[in-house]
Order: structure tokens, then sequence, then C-alpha cells
């Protein structure tokens, strides 16, 4: 029998056993488990380092089973189970990104009210975006040294988040910001291109899966913030957004298959799709499933599916927008100001009505504060 103090953390003793009954049996099954013991360091299921604790004594367990995240589980000491436990109150991370949030200019409403759906951005529309370049084999004299393969978006002056199958293996060289047009060869002061420094693919990212399809890639040195070049707040709400409210997504529809990227960046309008809902339409896809899902849709990702612009047709993001974002618009500090979501993980027959699939940001803010402000500490620029 477990000790009292755990009825505080899950509403009662017999809760907490049958939870961790099921965590264990599912570990075993799934031959995760290696055996830990009380202060070992841990990796939690966002990929933030935690510390090996008694259940009982982590106050971090309570908020982790009210937001369906997966317990990591390191063992027991006697009948009592010792748990991966955040090192840091789950709270701060999201305090981290709401302070950083508040230095964020906020969005001209002209831009913030544009009715958007497949069509062309407009310049200082989407100033958070950002191309990652990556080298071209045998370039001409007259081309780029550089492959625009995959999008993302700034989050701080020097971090930019992405999508972890876009950088894990063939790591891009530059990213960058301040235009819209990829094939411009003329260059312009609008333009700020910066060398990568260091990747950090999440570590629980195992490709062909798309769990935790999530990273993040630092500059060598900080964007100048101007009209066009600007970070993004990050959404620290885990909720699914209102099915009736229009989210937005970006991408210059690059691909892995092909040399040239297009000139314009376009943004779509998509609606949230339930993850119930999701998971249903996914589970039907067996070749899916067993490859890329073979857990099904998980709560740590965002569905949405375009808008309807024919009887037959929706806008939609595509493969080839990978690591860009899905973004929403919200008053905040007396402004309108742009909220990441989610990144672009993928999706199947673009334009249908199957839903694409998002890493859900807010799920993986304990992971992005670890290395993005270490310190706890959030600088105005």
């Amino acid at each position: 029998m477990f000790p009292t103090g755990c009825a505080a953390i899950a509403g009662s003793c017999k809760t907490v056993q049958i939870l961790f009954t099921l965590v264990l049996t599912s570990c075993v099954a799934e031959g995760f488990i290696e055996e830990k013991f009380e202060g070992d360091p841990c990796t939690l299921e966002s990929g933030a380092e935690g510390v090996c604790q008694r259940a009982e004594s982590c106050s971090w367990l309570g908020q982790a089973v009210r937001k369906h995240q997966t317990i990591v589980h390191c063992g027991f000491e006697r009948e009592v189970p010792i748990v991966c436990c955040a090192k840091i109150d789950s709270a701060v991370p999201a305090e981290l990104a709401i302070k950083a949030c508040k230095n964020i200019e906020g969005v001209h409403s002209s831009l913030a009210y544009h009715i958007l759906g497949g069509v062309e951005a407009k310049d200082g529309e989407i100033p958070f975006i950002a191309a990652l370049g990556f080298p071209r084999d045998n370039a001409g004299p007259n081309e780029s040294p550089y492959v625009w393969r995959c999008g993302s978006s700034l989050i701080t002056p020097t971090f930019l988040l992405t999508a972890a199958h876009c950088v894990k293996n063939d790591p891009p060289k530059v990213a960058r910001m301040g235009t819209l047009n990829l094939l411009a060869t003329e260059p312009t002061d609008a333009i700020q291109d910066r060398s990568v420094k260091h990747i950090i693919p999440h570590p629980s990212y195992d490709r062909p899966k798309r769990y935790n399809d999530i990273a993040l890639v630092e500059v060598d040195s900080s964007f100048q913030f101007e009209s066009t070049v600007r970070p993004v707040c990050l959404a620290t709400g885990l909720a699914d957004r209102d099915v009736n409210e229009h989210l937005r997504a970006a991408g210059w529809g690059m691909t892995e298959f092909r040399a040239q990227s297009p000139e314009a960046l376009f943004v779509t309008n998509l609606t949230t799709v339930s993850v119930g809902k999701c998971r249903e339409q996914y589970d039907g896809l067996k070749q899916v499933k067993r490859r890329a899902l073979p857990n099904g849709i998980r709560f740590s990702q965002y569905c949405a599916v375009g808008v309807s612009t024919s009887e037959t047709e929706r806008s939609d993001t595509c493969e080839g927008d990978s690591g860009g974002p899905l973004y929403y618009i919200e008053n905040s500090d007396g402004e309108q100001k742009y909220f990441l979501l989610g990144v672009i993980s993928f999706g199947l027959n673009c334009g249908s009505s199957l839903p694409s699939v998002y890493t859900r940001v807010a799920f993986y803010l304990d992971w992005i504060a670890t290395h993005v402000w270490p310190e706890g500490v959030v600088s105005k620029r």
C-alpha cells in the first residue's frame, strides 16, 4: 500500500496504484524498462531532463496526469513506484514563454485581419518564418549554393523551431529570413542569412515514426528585428483551439524531391480536428499506422484540415512545407500577436479531407525552455 501522501497526487492512493500498474505494463510490453533508482537522471516524455523520485514526493506528477502526459517509470523501491519527475515546476516554461511574448511587437491590424486561403503572403505578413538552406550539389555559377527545403519559426533572436525530420540526418547550413522570394538572385538589404551553429533534434525522435517530430536550430548570431523579421509567441495552452476558429499555416511548398522552390510564400486557412477524430481517421490507414504511427495519433500531436475552397478541394499544407508554422492570431497585452501552435510534420493527399498532422508546441515547452532559456531568464532582445 502506498503512503498516505500519494492521495494528493491524483485524488486517491487507488488511482495512483492503477496508474503505475498500467505504466509498468505498457513499458514492459514495449521493452522500454531500464532500471533506475531514486536520484538518477532521466528523460521526460517531452525530452526535458528529469530526476527519478518517489511518486509520492513528485509534485509535478499530478499536473502530468491532468495534461495526458505519459509517465516515465524508473523502477520500484520495495512497493513504491519511482518515476521520472520534472526538475522544475511545469508552470515555469509557460511563464517564460509568456514573458518572452510580452517583448514581441504586435501585428499590424491590416495584416491581422487579412483573409487567407492558399494565397501569396505579403511583405511582413509572416515575419517569424525562416527558410532552412541545405548545400546544393554541383551548383552552377548563377545558382544559389543552397536548396531551400524546409521551413522554421523564429522564437528568440538566435533560435528557430522546426521539424526533426528536416534536420536530424541532413543538417541545414543556413537560415534565411526577410524575403518571400527564395529564388531571388539579387541581394537586398531585407534578406538576413545566418549560419547554423547547432542542431538540437528532440531526443525521442525516431524516424520513420512521426512522434516527437520537433527540433531547435541555433544560429551563429542574432537576427536583427524589423518589420519583416520578428519572433513569434509560443502557445502555452494544451487544449485544442475552437473548431470554428481559423488557424493558419505557411510554407514555400519546398520538397525533398525537387531542386527548386517556389518564388512565393503561401499561407492557407485550416481548422482544428480533435485528436480523437484524427486518430480514428489515421487508424484506418494500416501502412501509415504501422510505420509512422504505430501507437496512433498522440496528444503531443495536433491535427488540422484545410478550409474548403471548392466542392472537391481544400486549402492545406503538404509534405514540402515541413517544419513550417501552424499559428493563430490572438489579443495579448492589448495587441494582436501571432502564436505558434504547431510545427508542420506530415500529411497525406494534400488538399483532401484527411487532416494534416503537426507537432503540438505547448506539449514541448519544458524541453524548449531547457535549451532556449537554460537559466530561466528571458532577454529583451
